[in-house]
C-alpha cells in the first residue's frame, strides 16, 4: 500500500553553510514518499549551485526566484508547485531527526489528526549546546496555542486543505503566524509527537537573534491578521489572550530588557504602547497567569511597569527596567529571615492543607549543623509544594543536634509526617546517609536538603513543573547560590563556575535527555553544584551509592552521572538553592592531588560507558593542565 505524499518546503537564501545538512536530512528521511521542493531566492553565495546538485533526484524539485522576494513568497511559491497530501516547512539553515517525518505522519493518521507537532532542540552554534523547547503544554487545542511554538511552522507537519487556506504575509518578519495559528485553530485534532525533534540552529546573524530593530513591530501585522481569521471561532477570547501573550506580552517582557541603550527603548516602549493599546494587555488572563508564577515583588514590578507603559510614562518605563537590570547585577542580600518555632508550626499547618502534586520525600542528613536545623526546617516548611515527609537523619553528632530534632520532631508532628533516625556510630559518609534516606523515603521523589544549607520558598513549585509534564524526568535542579554563616549572600549564582567551558547551556530552563547531558556536558565535570538543589526519582540505587562511597571529593558527580542515564534531566535557571560556605562542611576540607586522581577515575568510568570523542579528550586534557595549575600539583 503507497503511503500518502509529504511535499517538503524548504526556502533558501544564503545557507550555504548549512544547506546541505538541511537537504541531506530530508532525503535521508525513514518515511518513503517524500517530495522535497527547494526554493532559492536568489542567493548570493555559493547556496544555488548547491542546490543545483541535487535537482537531477526524481523526488526534488529546484525553483529558482527571478528575483528576491523573502520566505514569504517562497512558501508560496512552494506550496502552489507542491503535489503532496501533507505539507512540511524547513528551514535551510535546520536540520531534522531522520525518523521525524515517519512519526509525524503515522501519529497524525493513528490520531486522525490534521496537525502533527513535534519539540524543537535549539542548536546555539556559538557555544555548541541544546535546549528543548516543547511545542505543547497539555492535550487540549488551546495548549497548542498557548505555546511559544504555536505559530512556527517548521515543527509541523499539515494536512493540506488545512494549511492552503492561508497564504505567507509577503515582505513581513514573524510571518508564520497569520498562517499557523489559524490552522490550528482550524485543525479538528492536533497530534502531539514526542521522542522526535526539529533541530533549530540559533545563528547570531539570523533574524531572530539579531539586535531589537523596527521590523520587529511586523508581528503586530501578523497579529492583527491572525485575529481577523480566527474571531468567528467560539473560543475567540481565549485564543486571543493565549495569542497576545505569546506574541506581545512576551516580546516586551523577554525581549525589551536586552535593548541596552535607554533613550532607543524608550522610543520602542512608546511605540509599543501605541500599536498594543487595544488589546488590553493589563487584563490578559495569561499574563496574570505569567504574574501568578512571580514572587511578591516581580508581581509588584510588572504590575508597576506595564502601568507606567500604559499611562504614557515611557520614561519611567524605561528607567524601571534599567534599574531592574542595575539590581540583577548589583544586589545582595541577606536570605534567611528570623525564626521561632511558632513560625514552623504555623507552616506545618499550611502545609498539612495542601493538595499533593507529587509525594516528595525530604531527607535531611545532619552532622553537628544544630544551630542551623530550624532555618533549614523553616525553609523546607515555606515550600508551595505540599510535603509528603520529613525524615531527619543525624550521623551522631557531638553537638546539642538530637536534642533539638526531638525536639522538632515532638512539636511538628502532629501537623506532617516527620521522623528521627540517629546511627549508634557515625558512617564516616555522606552517601552512607544519602543511601539510607533512599532506602527509608516513600515519596515519588527525593530531596536530599542538607542541613546547612537553605532555599527559597519557590524552589520545589519549580522544580516540580518539569516532573507534572515528564514523568522520566530522573533528576530536576536548580541554580546555586552560595551564602555565609549569618545567611549573607557571598556567590549569586554558580553557573560561570559550572559551565567551564562556557556554553551556555544553564542560561535556558530545559528538559534534556540524560545521556545527551553526560555526553555534552557532565562528562567534563560535575555540573550540578549541591545535592540540596534536586529532586530524585526514588528507585533502587543501592549500587551507585556503593560506587559513589569509594570517592571522598567526586562521589556526587558519579552518582548524579548513573541516575541521569536512566531518563531526562531538569534545569531551572533561577537561583534558589542556598549552599552556606563554611569552616566545616565536607567541601571545604580537600586534598587536591587526591581529588584530581578521582576525577581521572570518573572520566574513566563515563569512557567506559559513553566513549569520548577527540573534543572531549581535547576538552579533558585541558581540564587536567588547569587543576594542576592552579592547584600548583606536579604532573
Amino acid at each position: 500500500m503507497k503511503r500518502p505524499k509529504v511535499s517538503v518546503i524548504v526556502s533558501v537564501y544564503n545557507t550555504e553553510k548549512y544547506v546541505q545538512k538541511c537537504i541531506d536530512s530530508i532525503l535521508n528521511q525513514t518515511y518513503p514518499n517524500i517530495e522535497l521542493i527547494l526554493i532559492d531566492d536568489c542567493s548570493v553565495d555559493n547556496s544555488r549551485e548547491i542546490l543545483r546538485k541535487y535537482k537531477n533526484k526524481s523526488n526534488v524539485i529546484l525553483i529558482e526566484n527571478k528575483k528576491n522576494s523573502g520566505l514569504s513568497y517562497s512558501r508560496n511559491v512552494g506550496l502552489k508547485n507542491s503535489t503532496g497530501e501533507f505539507i512540511g516547512y524547513i528551514d535551510s539553515d535546520d536540520y531534522i531527526d531522520p525518523d521525524y517525518y515517519e512519526k509525524l505522519v503515522e501519529s497524525i493518521i493513528e490520531k486522525q489528526a490534521d496537525i502533527a507537532v513535534c519539540d524543537m532542540k535549539l542548536y546555539y552554534e556559538k557555544t555548541n549546546t541544546y535546549q528543548i523547547s516543547h511545542g505543547c503544554e497539555g492535550t487540549d487545542k488551546i495548549d497548542f496555542i498557548n505555546n511559544g511554538l504555536a505559530a512556527s511552522a517548521c515543527n509541523k507537519l499539515f494536512k493540506r486543505n488545512i494549511i492552503e487556506k492561508y497564504p505567507f504575509a509577503e515582505g513581513k518578519v514573524n510571518e508564520d503566524i497569520a498562517v499557523v495559528i489559524p490552522a490550528l485553530v482550524d485543525a479538528k485534532k492536533i497530534a502531539y509527537v514526542p521522542d522526535v525533534y526539529y533541530y533549530y540552529v540559533q545563528r547570531d546573524n539570523s533574524i531572530q537573534n539579531s539586535s531589537f530593530s523596527e521590523k520587529r513591530f511586523d508581528i503586530f501585522i501578523g497579529v492583527n491578521s491572525t485575529l481577523k481569521r480566527i474571531e468567528h471561532h467560539k473560543d475567540y477570547e481565549l485564543y486571543k489572550d493565549a495569542i497576545v501573550y505569546n506574541q506581545i506580552i512576551c516580546l516586551f517582557i523577554y525581549v525589551f530588557p536586552k535593548i541596552d541603550n535607554y533613550q532607543l527603548r524608550k522610543k520602542y516602549i512608546k511605540k509599543f504602547a501605541e500599536l498594543s493599546i487595544d488589546y488590553n494587555v493589563r487584563q490578559n488572563r495569561y499574563f496574570w497567569k505569567f504574574l501568578s508564577s512571580m514572587n511578591f515583588k516581580s508581581r509588584i514590578y510588572y504590575k508597576l511597569l506595564f502601568k507606567f507603559v500604559y499611562t504614557k510614562h515611557y520614561s519611567l518605563a524605561s528607567l524601571f527596567i534599567s534599574f531592574l537590570n542595575f539590581f540583577k547585577k548589583n544586589l545582595k542580600r541577606k536570605i534567611i529571615p528570623s525564626i521561632d518555632m511558632e513560625k514552623l508550626i504555623s507552616l506545618a499547618q499550611k502545609n498539612q492543607k495542601m493538595k499533593e502534586i507529587i509525594s516528595i520525600s525530604v531527607v535531611v542528613p545532619n552532622y553537628n549543623y544544630e544551630r542551623y536545623l530550624e532555618e533549614r526546617l523553616y525553609s523546607i516548611l515555606s515550600q508551595k509544594v505540599k510535603i509528603f515527609e520529613i525524615l531527619l537523619l543525624d550521623d551522631c553528632s557531638t553537638d546539642s543536634s538530637r536534642k533539638k530534632i526531638d525536639d522538632l520532631v515532638k512539636k511538628l508532628s502532629p501537623y506532617i509526617t516527620i521522623k528521627k533516625v540517629y546511627n549508634e556510630q557515625n558512617s564516616g559518609s555522606a552517601f552512607k546517609q544519602w543511601e539510607k534516606g533512599f532506602q527509608l523515603a516513600k515519596g515519588q521523589y527525593i530531596w536530599i536538603a542538607e542541613a546547612d544549607d537553605y532555599c527559597d520558598k519557590n524552589m520545589l513549585k519549580y522544580l516540580v513543573r518539569p516532573i507534572k509534564k515528564n514523568k522520566n524526568v530522573m533528576i530536576s535542579y536548580c541554580d546555586t547560590a552560595f551564602i555565609d554563616g549569618v545567611g549573607k549572600m557571598i556567590l549569586p549564582s554558580i553557573k560561570n563556575e559550572i559551565d567551564i567551558m562556557k556554553t551556555g547551556h544553564w542560561d535556558h530552563n530545559f528538559v534534556n535527555s540524560g545521556v545527551d547531558e553526560i555526553q555534552h556536558y557532565s562528562f567534563l565535570n560535575c555540573t550540578i553544584a549541591n545535592v540540596s538543589s534536586t529532586l530524585i526519582k526514588n528507585g533502587n540505587y543501592q549500587e551507585y551509592f556503593k560506587l559513589s562511597g569509594e570517592f571522598k571529593q567526586s562521589g556526587d558527580w558519579l552518582f548524579y552521572v548513573n541516575i541521569m542515564q536512566h531518563g531526562d534531566i531538569a534545569y531551572n535557571t533561577k537561583t534558589l538553592n542556598y549552599y552556606r560556605v563554611h569552616g566545616n562542611n565536607v567541601s571545604s576540607i580537600m586534598k587536591k592531588d587526591a581529588h584530581l586522581k578521582e576525577i581521572k577515575r570518573i572520566h574513566h568510568y563515563i569512557n567506559e560507558k559513553f566513549p569520548f570523542d577527540s573534543f572531549q579528550k581535547k576538552e579533558i586534557k585541558k581540564r587536567y593542565s588547569f587543576l594542576e595549575k592552579v592547584w600548583n600539583l606536579k604532573k
